[in-house]
């Protein structure tokens, strides 16, 4: 009986460990993209989905996320960075592939100092600036 609890905390403990591989999977292992599917068993009734898609660049930053649910698109946004990495973009979209709204960040010495949330139209939903203590 220990033995079959010491393996499943193993099988636990290493399946666990997935998910943060694959979110950080981008930047470490050069990969270009991610799709997760899901096979769903109902009675004799294979139903498989697509689950999400991430793209990346070459330096392993998101440039697009995609989710959905049953097959049919709930989220999807689209990113873009500056030359030190940093999300300077945000886009918003639609399940139809419309522009909701998109944020657009400034940076000053590698510290994130606005965030401008913007409609469709361009037009001025919020704004957050960062001030920031040092010592």
């Amino acid at each position: 009986m220990k033995t079959v609890k010491t393996i499943i905390l193993v099988i636990l403990f290493l399946g666990g460990n997935q998910p943060t591989e694959c979110q950080n999977s981008g930047r470490n292992n050069k990969i270009k993209s991610i799709t997760i599917s899901e096979e769903k068993f109902d009675m004799l009734i294979k139903k498989q989905y697509k689950e999400s898609e991430t793209y990346f660049d070459q330096n392993g930053n998101i440039l697009e996320e995609i989710n959905y649910k049953q097959g049919d698109v709930t989220k999807h946004f689209k990113y873009q960075y500056d030359a030190d990495n940093n999300k300077i973009r945000e886009e918003e979209y639609d399940p139809s592939g419309r522009l909701i709204e998109f944020s657009e960040y400034k940076f000053n010495n590698g510290l994130r100092v606005e965030k401008i949330v913007y409609d469709a139209n361009k037009k001025v939903k919020s704004k957050k600036s960062y001030t920031y203590t040092t010592f």
